[in-house]
């Protein structure tokens, strides 16, 4: 589609996922032992042919910005669009690092002025979605909007409320509120942070970024007070937010617990992700696997249940790993046992550990270091 610009933001440190963002953007951290997180938002603009991608970086960006590479995995190899690699730079003597989500955007304003479509799309690099954005263009242009902002509905978790920017609107879907992560929300309507703006409507509120540096905190209040038309796509699809190390957690167990997600056939909206040439897993001898998602080239000799084991994962004779996520490159040594743990990349557990939690715990080299 020739008229919409996309552009992802991946540059937050992503404090709240600990360790696994130490070394890399979390956009880049493993997901169901296959994907990287951007696979997905990269994968539902392919599947609505948008193919005109800035990707917008700035906090530990090159391995993200490797596996993107020129886009081919996502079709977005494509003469005069395709994916453009947003990173700060100088200009009159100051380098144009990003304060917040709507300062960075307006840190790259020449590349939005520059683009030939007329609607600006900015979404997070940090979700797992099926979404076509086709739709919420449509509704877009309907609803003669100059702001559609994405919404799901969190009645069913309501405990996380109070992590998102909450949206009231009427019954026209037109927006009369929204408050930035309230301590007592008013609706349990929950701001994706997938914006559509009519380009002109963007470059107009993109001088304010200079004091109205974040979308969610004061960018987007400001122009829901100031305006009359903006309005909510409440998208009714699957959707998780992945801030938190439980939020990472829990949506990878939900492929687990729903099989069927991951084995429909024909789905027209794939998620596609960057090809390698790697050997297929092996369970050996006396290993036992149930319930579990295991990716290629991993090997297995210990008993694995209701666990996801990423590419290259080695599970040595004796382990025992239960409701847990391997990520890739990690080897569990002889005798180890983990349950409710994400396992980072590239860890050597040692043997004979007992790794059991309560809630979803990371265990990295740092955890490590104090363990022993």
């Amino acid at each position: 589609m020739n008229n919409i610009t996309a552009i992802i933001l991946v540059g937050g440190k992503g404090t709240r996922l600990q360790g696994l963002t130490k070394n890399k953007s979390k956009s880049y951290v493993s997901f169901l032992g296959k994907y990287r997180i951007i696979d997905y938002p990269l994968s539902s603009l392919s599947n609505s042919s948008i193919y005109d991608i800035g990707v917008l970086t700035q906090y530990e960006p090159y391995e993200l910005m490797r596996y993107i590479g020129s886009g081919a995995s996502w079709d977005a190899d494509i003469p005069g669009e395709g994916i453009s690699f947003l990173t700060p730079f100088e200009a009159n003597n100051e380098i144009a690092f990003q304060k917040g989500t709507a300062n960075a955007v307006l840190s790259q304003i020449e590349y939005i002025k520059n683009s030939s479509c007329d609607y600006i799309l900015i979404l997070p690099g940090d979700q797992i979605y099926k979404m076509d954005f086709r739709k919420i263009l449509e509704k877009h242009i309907q609803n003669n909007a100059s702001l559609s902002i994405v919404t799901v509905d969190y009645s069913e978790n309501k405990e996380d409320l109070s992590r998102f920017g909450i949206i009231e609107y009427d019954s026209d879907m037109r927006i009369q509120g929204f408050e930035e992560k309230p301590e007592h929300p008013k609706s349990n309507h929950v701001s994706t942070g997938i914006y559509l703006f009519s380009k002109d409507i963007l470059l107009k509120y993109l001088k304010k970024a200079t004091t109205l540096i974040d979308f969610g905190k004061d960018f987007i209040p400001f122009i829901v007070k100031e305006r009359k038309d903006v309005f909510a796509y409440d998208f009714k699809g699957m959707f998780m937010d992945l801030g938190t190390i439980k939020s990472l957690f829990e949506a990878n167990m939900y492929y687990i617990d729903h099989p069927e997600e991951l084995s429909k056939r024909g789905d027209q909206f794939r998620v596609y992700s960057k090809p390698f040439d790697y050997p297929p897993h092996i369970i050996r001898k006396g290993a036992s696997v149930k319930e579990s998602v295991v990716a290629d080239a991993s090997d297995v000799s210990g008993k694995v249940f209701h666990s996801i084991l990423s590419f290259y994962t080695v599970i040595e004779e004796g382990a025992e790993i239960d409701y847990s996520i391997i990520l890739p490159h990690a080897r569990i040594s002889k005798n180890t046992k983990i349950k409710n743990a994400i396992v980072d990349e590239d860890l050597l557990v040692p043997e004979g550990l007992s790794l059991i939690f309560d809630k979803p715990t990371l265990v990295d080299h740092e955890f490590l270091k104090e363990v022993n």
